[in-house]
């Protein structure tokens, strides 16, 4: 009985790192050294412990038999992994075809994870009760419903937590998020606190992810102060004007007013608005305020200036 030679290879190289459960695309080769025709023939992708995938030989062109494309999921765990792929010893219409294989080594790692944290407000009463939003997004786009998330001070103690949600964030495909509510400092203070994702609960490894986010402490509010502003000359009100007094910001309706709530003391009253001047002040609140302030038109600032107030 004839003996042919038999050389398997793959259609595409398979990456040699990628991320757990990735999905991969592939086709099997198989050519005989006499051109033989070996479609029907069963070939399989095997682990040291399980058939990760077996099919047959499904196309023959110019001595060379390949499968269909096979999809193939990489191993859900991290780490290092080898896949032998084997055309097994076959008798063909009396020709006995040897057996060939290819063992290929492959590494998986965790899924790649951003974080974001928004809607903090910034100053917050002290031992005030606020949540910010925490956003969390598997760069492969996997589901992150239901997952675990952490707020921790600056010396590491969880602070609050919250559970991502059942659906992405509107507008997203998928950026999953988390309400977590939290309680301010007990003394006026500035602070950096982050959000921490682990994955613990996750079917696949994803990696940690966090993001860090500030927060300003304040007395509690004691007196209104309302601020009207209006272009020198004319008296006309100016709408949308900036105003700071410390760290307490608001920006001026239709009428030119804006009203800030704040605790007694001594503050520097700031405004802006493009394409005017507007001198800063120091203000003295101790009670309730109603406060004028003039507008010089100024055409040299430019309407596409940006004040940036940190």
């Amino acid at each position: 009985m004839a003996t042919h030679q038999t050389r398997l290879e793959i259609g595409e190289p398979i990456p040699a790192e990628l991320e757990a459960g990735a999905i991969i695309t592939m086709r099997i080769k198989v050519s005989c050294a006499e051109g033989c025709d070996l479609r029907g023939v069963p070939v399989k992708v095997a682990a040291v412990d399980e058939v990760v995938i077996a099919s047959e030989l499904a196309a023959y062109e110019k001595g060379t038999n390949e499968t269909e494309d096979l999809t193939v999921k990489a191993p859900g765990q991290v780490g290092e992994h080898a896949w032998t792929f084997l055309f097994p010893r076959h008798e063909l219409d009396g020709v006995i075809h040897e057996e060939s294989s290819l063992v290929v080594s492959l590494t998986t790692r965790p899924h790649t994870t951003s974080m974001a944290v928004w809607g903090a407000p910034s100053p917050v009463v002290v031992k005030g009760s606020f949540s910010v939003k925490v956003g969390v997004r598997c760069a492969t786009e996997c589901g992150l419903a239901g997952q675990l998330i952490e707020v921790c001070d600056e010396s590491g103690t969880r602070i609050g937590e919250g559970r991502l949600g059942e659906t992405p964030w509107p507008g997203s495909t998928a950026l999953y998020v988390a309400h977590v509510d939290l309680i301010a400092p007990a003394g006026e203070t500035m602070v950096s606190w982050s959000a921490r994702f682990a994955a613990a609960e996750s079917k696949l490894p994803h990696a940690e992810a966090s993001a860090a986010f500030g927060l300003r402490t304040v007395r509690p509010p004691e007196h209104w102060v309302t601020v009207k502003v209006a272009q020198k000359d004319t008296d006309a009100p100016l709408e949308n004007v900036e105003l700071r007094l410390g760290v307490y910001r608001a920006s001026t309706d239709a009428q030119g007013i804006a009203s800030l709530e704040l605790p007694g003391g001594t503050y520097d009253l700031d405004a802006w608005k493009a394409g005017y001047e507007i001198f800063p002040r120091t203000v003295e609140v101790a009670k309730d305020l109603m406060l004028q302030v003039e507008a010089l038109l100024s055409p040299e600032k430019n309407s596409d200036d940006t004040q940036v107030w940190m």
